[in-house]
């Protein structure tokens, strides 16, 4: 006796839209940029701090020259990370808006195949 083959199920054509695979959370991103504003608004915070702190009289001249060299040195690189800190915020703030926009172009889309009998 031969053996036989089992009958394939039926071949189902569904195409899974997009969105079933691929996944951006803007609220996650949105909370993701609020972070990063309030991590600047902290370092503004620091520098503003630091501006009333005067290195003077801490102790001797050397000390005293070294606070005020890191005090520069801190100030500087504060200022540097706030801005770097912005533009990344601003840059995560316009990738949310970028994939809330491909999100409803693609639900347009959608909706329209789905309508013009594309969806069967």
């Amino acid at each position: 006796m031969g053996r036989t083959r089992p009958t394939p199920p039926a071949l189902s054509w569904h195409i899974a839209p997009v969105t079933d695979y691929f996944k951006t959370d803007t609220a996650e991103l949105a909370r993701f940029r609020t972070t990063l504003e309030n991590a600047r608004a902290e370092l503004d915070n620091v520098r503003t701090w630091m501006r009333d702190v005067s290195a003077e009289g801490i102790g001797t001249k050397e000390l005293d020259a070294a606070c005020a060299e890191f005090h520069a040195h801190w100030t500087y690189g504060s200022e540097q990370l706030a801005e770097l800190t912005g533009k990344f915020a601003e840059g995560v703030n316009q990738s949310r808006a970028d994939y809330e926009e491909v999100d409803r172009a693609l639900e347009e889309g959608f909706r329209k195949a789905a309508a013009q009998g594309g969806g069967k």
